[in-house]
């Protein structure tokens, strides 16, 4: 039972931890969880690792558990950029073990500009490759976290689809995409197993308490983000006219049950899942409602980008409205929850729906202001 973990500080990536944690735990305190993390924004990997364990962010069944032996015996940090990985940086692996990989770092830059795919190539694409290529020698199995919106099922006639044919929303969906359709094939060269896990959008913590919690506020949250900071400016209080597809809505997930079922996942023989909820969250209900908690009611929408903008309508869809409109936009998909539901059968799928009011009104509470950098 030993672990290499990447994205640690990241929303979905720290709750995998906490559940490999609980997992070492279960296991009379056998196995080694390995943490790849870099330094960045003036802090060392060190400091950014123990924003994890910031009192408000850990889930209640970690308060139960002696948390600081775990820390101190069976977790292991290496200071790593996935561009630029050297060898000396793997000493501290145990070359008499084989870890599981679980990749879930990743930029989750979805702009779609020069700059943006750069980013998401070197990150997503490169980095995972060169990730892959320098532990070959130390793992047994890759298990890549990827994301619900690289997977097409209306394209998916053969086992991948063809590149060429599906219309990615943006750098991200399509690199993640594309290394799904070649991870395969990498690590069957190298003599890896390896299975591709897709959460959908990630909310706050549903399932274990506090409710609500999140590290990170990214993609919809976003959408609040943007209008919590502009309603103490001059644009409080004109008319935004925002787009949506109001026959459509949004796949949300819960970040524990997520985590949850990826940790489970790792342990079985399933090559691909997807980790999202049975029902969308209707544009419709989600909007207004996340509007409300902020207190900005001088809305409408529409079903096209609006001509003659007024001042905040420009500010809308030169920062946010870009990357968010075409998941505002898009039809929903459908998915097969089978294989997830027989997996988790004794966890009760979050209703997003009636806890998205709550989820809303702590990011509020937060102002919404990231616990994890």
């Amino acid at each position: 039972m030993n672990f290499i973990l990447t994205g640690v500080t990241g929303v979905l990536g720290s709750h995998i931890f906490y559940e490999l944690l609980q997992k070492i735990h279960d296991n009379n305190y056998n196995g080694e969880i390995v943490l790849l993390l870099r330094s960045k924004n003036d802090k060392t990997h060190t400091e950014r690792f123990e924003e994890v364990f910031t009192e408000k962010l850990l889930p209640g069944y970690l308060k139960q558990i002696d948390i600081e032996r775990l820390r101190s015996n069976h977790v292991k940090l290496i200071d790593m950029d996935l561009q630029n990985i050297n060898d000396a940086d793997l000493e501290i692996l145990n070359t008499n073990k084989r870890y599981q990989l679980i990749h879930c770092a990743a930029s989750v830059n979805l702009g779609n500009n020069a700059s943006a795919y750069e980013e998401i190539r070197n990150i997503n694409y490169l980095g995972t490759q060169n990730l892959i290529q320098a532990l070959r020698p130390y793992i047994h199995q890759v298990s890549y976290i990827s994301t619900a919106f690289a997977y097409r099922p209306m394209e998916y006639n053969e086992q991948y689809p063809v590149m060429s044919e599906v219309a990615y929303r943006n750098y991200y969906e399509q690199f993640k995409a594309q290394m799904e359709k070649e991870l395969f094939e990498l690590c069957e060269g190298y003599g890896l197993k390896c299975q591709v896990l897709r959460p959908s959008i990630i909310c706050g913590r549903l399932v274990d308490h506090p409710h609500h919690v999140i590290g990170r506020f990214l993609v919809f949250y976003l959408f609040g983000a943007f209008f919590y900071r502009i309603k103490h400016s001059n644009y409080n209080g004109m008319q935004l006219r925002i787009t949506i597809n109001s026959a459509s809505g949004l796949n949300i997930v819960a970040v524990d049950y997520a985590a949850k079922a990826i940790v489970r996942a790792i342990d079985t023989d399933i090559k691909e899942l997807n980790i999202v909820s049975s029902k969308y969250v209707p544009n419709t209900f989600t909007i207004p409602v996340l509007l409300k908690e902020i207190g900005w009611d001088t809305f409408e929408f529409t079903d096209a980008i609006p001509e003659n903008m007024n001042a905040a309508e420009k500010m809308y869809y030169r920062t946010v409205g870009p990357q968010l409109n075409d998941y505002l936009l898009a039809p929903d998909y459908d998915f097969d929850v089978d294989i997830l539901s027989e997996l988790m059968k004794d966890i009760q799928e979050p209703d997003i729906y009636t806890h998205f009011e709550g989820l809303c009104r702590y990011a509020v509470e937060q102002q919404f202001n990231n616990i994890l950098a």
